[in-house]
């Protein structure tokens, strides 16, 4: 069998840059007119690039327009370090295992080539490049012109002079790249676009790579990572979900956007090549095909009101992830407005009023530091046990908050969903002229009985903060009421943090596996992968399934390092590290468990 070579460009493929622009930012540092030189640098870049204009002509005036000395090098050097792409880092196993085989053909230079690709095991044999002139004082002047990759088709010449003998394949991002293989110098081309993009390049070409990985993936080579980034797909579906575009985007995804409304059929299609979905709670979840698709993990922008979603999901083995937390300090403040305005309406200050607080979760132990710096005197109630903070007061009953203090807030948590924390009974034990605000589900509260408070004088406002719709069932003549829907996500921050969190976890799954924060599957955090292969399996949680799936691995003698099961509900997880060394035969007798509803392979 003949051999592989694999042939990589330097500016834009092998570094996130071009070489010749960081030099400039060196060497032009004190120049008053840096700015338009470094512009200028950039289009004769692009435009030889591009293959519209000669590469030495570009290459010669743009070292005329550089004003650069032998010493910036150095520096050069040192920048470059630290902007090698991304997937070259992870993949350098690649380069060690095919020492020999490995070139840099650049129409850079050598002096700043060698000293980045040395670590990557490409000995300088095999880095082609032009090299720098110059005079007396170390000034650089042009380059040496009679080496080939200074010339017209520089590379097309140099891979006629090396004659390797095997398959050539030439990844670069340049026009001067691709012409090695339309002139018949190279059997493959991918055209790089981690970096950088040239539309010239990219029409004339068959093969484009937007990674390294994406490159061992199609050539069937071991990866840093058991899928390329590049080829997984997220779909954001509402306006709000499109701040997590730059995170994912940065992770290598492929982004569609939705409006929220949007047809069944032109949502699955989308959907049905997804691999993450992040999705506004006002979208109708009715139209999702879970079905035979290729979906891993969804997160919810907000609030999931329906569970039934919950279940939809996890019986196809999406994991689901919602962006609690993300609110807290949002619906702490605007608990405190409510406070604020509701007392004022009645012509009273907060200083001095007791605050009792149902729910002493995240939200509700922060509010409780924040009024204590109003002056209030806090206590608070939950089913758990909640240590207090400041000078805080536990109360080991509903009543006994209700009958002690004037100003009530529910900031309810996950455990209080489905329950009414606030009903008729409550109310007649609450103080007259009680303000209560419900920042929790819409049924932690009696709606109509807090109605009938308000127009009895028992109760003396009420503020709250809808998930789904305003009934219209509180209605006060007194008009001390103050209702909202959704106001805690609709600060610009809350966006931001949910954005930060969603994104954070559906990457980490994918990437590990964690389930940590899932609103549909058993939590388990993940270390990173050292040296291992993860087996993902997703199962119906039904007897005898980690003895089926333990049986395999004996049967194939697989080394297992770790193994972790959870089960919630109906649904179970079970994780296993293994040593690298199995057949393939065993991935597809562990998908054939009859149980099993997902089932993949981490590395």
């Amino acid at each position: 069998m003949k051999e592989t070579y694999y042939i990589f460009d330097f500016d834009s493929t092998f570094t996130q840059v071009e070489a010749m622009e960081e030099l400039a930012e060196i060497s032009l540092a004190n120049d008053p007119e840096k700015e338009f030189l470094i512009e200028k640098i950039k289009q004769l870049t692009d435009l030889a690039m591009e293959g519209s204009m000669p590469f030495g002509k570009s290459l010669r005036a743009r070292i005329a327009l550089l004003s650069a000395k032998k010493y910036h090098l150095n520096m050069l050097v040192n920048r470059l370090r630290k902007r090698v792409s991304t997937s070259f880092i992870r993949n350098k196993q690649f380069f060690k295992e095919h020492k020999g085989r490995v070139f840099i053909v650049s129409g850079g230079f050598r002096e700043f080539i060698e000293p980045i690709v040395k670590p990557y095991f490409i000995d300088s044999e095999h880095v082609f490049a032009n090299t720098f002139v110059y005079d007396k004082k170390n000034n650089i002047i042009g380059a040496d012109e009679d080496n080939v990759l200074s010339k017209e088709q520089g590379k097309v010449k140099l891979l006629k002079q090396l004659k390797l003998a095997g398959k050539v394949v030439f990844i670069g991002d340049g026009y001067t790249d691709y012409e090695v293989f339309e002139l018949g110098q190279a059997d493959q081309f991918f055209a790089y676009t981690e970096n950088v993009s040239r539309a010239k390049v990219l029409e004339k070409s068959e093969w484009i790579a937007p990674s390294l990985d994406e490159i061992l993936f199609t050539e069937k080579l071991p990866m840093s990572i058991s899928y390329p980034k590049t080829r997984l797909k997220a779909v954001l579906w509402g306006e709000e979900t499109f701040l997590a575009e730059p995170k994912l985007k940065g992770e290598g995804y492929k982004i569609v956007k939705l409006a929220k409304k949007i047809g069944k059929v032109a949502l699955n299609l989308e959907l049905g090549e997804a691999h993450v979905l992040l999705f506004s709670p006002g979208v109708d979840l009715g139209l999702v095909q879970t079905e035979k698709s290729k979906l891993l993990t969804a997160g919810v922008w907000g609030t999931l009101v329906d569970d039934g979603y919950l279940d939809l999901f996890a019986r196809s083995g999406v994991v689901l992830f919602g962006g609690e937390y993300s609110h807290t300090r949002s619906e702490v403040e605007l608990s405190l407005m409510m406070l604020l305005q509701l007392n004022r309406n009645m012509g009273e200050e907060l200083l001095g009023k007791r605050l009792g607080i149902i729910g002493y979760g995240h939200s509700g132990s922060m509010l409780s530091v924040m009024a204590e710096q109003l002056g209030m005197e806090v206590f608070y109630y939950d089913v758990l046990d909640k240590p207090a903070l400041g000078n805080a007061k536990k109360l080991k009953q509903v009543g006994d908050l209700l009958r002690k203090c004037n100003n009530v807030v529910v900031a309810s948590g996950q455990r209080f969903k489905g329950v009414c924390l606030v009903g008729t009974k409550e109310l007649k034990q609450m103080l007259f002229g009680s303000v209560l605000i419900n920042m929790g589900y819409e049924e932690n509260v009696e709606e109509e009985a807090c109605s009938l408070a308000l127009e009895r004088g028992k109760l003396g406002g009420f503020g709250m903060d809808y998930l789904t719709a305003i009934s219209g069932k509180v209605v006060s003549k007194k008009n001390n009421v103050l209702l909202g829907l959704n106001q805690r996500m609709m600060t610009k921050q809350t966006q931001v943090n949910i954005a930060q969190i969603l994104s954070e976890r559906v990457i980490d799954f994918v990437n590990t596996g964690s389930t940590a924060g899932s609103l549909n599957f058993p939590g388990i955090h993940l270390p990173a992968l050292q040296q291992m292969h993860r087996f993902i399996h997703i199962h119906r949680n039904m007897p005898g399934v980690l003895a089926q799936i333990n049986g395999i691995l004996a049967q194939h003698k697989i080394n297992v390092s770790g193994q972790y099961l959870k089960t919630l509900g109906e649904i179970g997880y079970v994780i296993t590290d293994v040593s690298k060394e199995y057949g393939a035969s065993v991935v597809s007798d562990l998908r054939s468990i009859d149980e099993t509803l997902k089932f993949r392979v981490l590395y």
